[in-house]
């Protein structure tokens, strides 16, 4: 929550802007507003890792040998595809040639058929893209 008279300083600040000159704000309103956006990400975080129940029965999270029934995800953000060796993939999905980003990382949880058709992946997908957010928010952070 940010005081009244904060509120009243990032008003004074916008209005000087609208009016054509530079104000800068105030350390204590640029270190509110960065705690909001830690704590904000920090929940989509949180709430991913609540949804990876859903993966961790076939997948791991930390760097070990062999694999589970699927690859190992440590470290899948920016990974390319089907790359690990001790991991098991179907053809379609060594045919593939990209790199697990976000818009990837996306498409796959929405729905791995549409994105690898004849994928052996036995996963219907997260229709709520809130939901894939923050799954992916937490992929990243492995």
């Amino acid at each position: 929550m940010i005081s009244k008279t904060g509120r009243a300083m990032a008003a004074g600040a916008l209005f000087a802007i609208l009016l054509g000159g530079a104000v800068a704000l105030p350390p204590t309103l640029v270190a509110q507003d960065a705690a909001q956006s830690d704590s904000t990400a920090s929940r989509l975080v949180a709430r991913g890792k609540r949804l990876y129940v859903f993966c961790q029965a076939c997948h791991a999270t930390e760097i070990v040998s062999g694999s589970k029934i699927g690859p190992n995800l440590a470290g899948i953000f920016n990974r390319q595809v089907a790359v690990l060796e001790d991991s098991i993939y179907s053809d379609a999905l060594k045919a593939q040639d990209f790199v697990w980003n976000e818009e990837k990382l996306d498409l796959w949880l929405q729905r791995p058929f549409d994105l690898v058709p004849d994928t052996s992946m036995n996963f219907a997908g997260l229709p709520q893209a809130r939901n894939r957010a923050a799954l992916i928010a937490y992929l990243k952070t492995l």
